[in-house]
């Protein structure tokens, strides 16, 4: 087994000698094995944004400048590059 690591809240972490690599989990390290365990991973940076959410949300802000008084009253300038990203 390897050395237990935890978080400034008490989660447990993987230890500096985990060799877990593409979700293939390291039988030592005490992370992996609550995680083979059953446990549920936490959550990553960013959320977990679907595609179709992303989509979405692009969408209703591309909608919302092409309404509003700015865009209309031609402060984008001569040419308008909103959600061009």
């Amino acid at each position: 087994m390897y050395t237990a690591k935890h978080a400034k809240n008490g989660d447990s972490m993987h230890s500096d000698e985990c060799q877990m690599s593409f979700g293939r989990k390291d039988a030592n390290c005490p992370r992996c094995v609550e995680l083979m365990g059953g446990a549920k991973p936490r959550a990553r940076f960013g959320g977990r944004e679907t595609r179709a959410q992303r989509d979405a949300r692009q969408c209703e802000e591309i909608r919302a400048h092409f309404s509003s008084h700015k865009h209309l009253s031609g402060g984008c300038g001569v040419i308008c590059t909103f959600g061009e990203w």
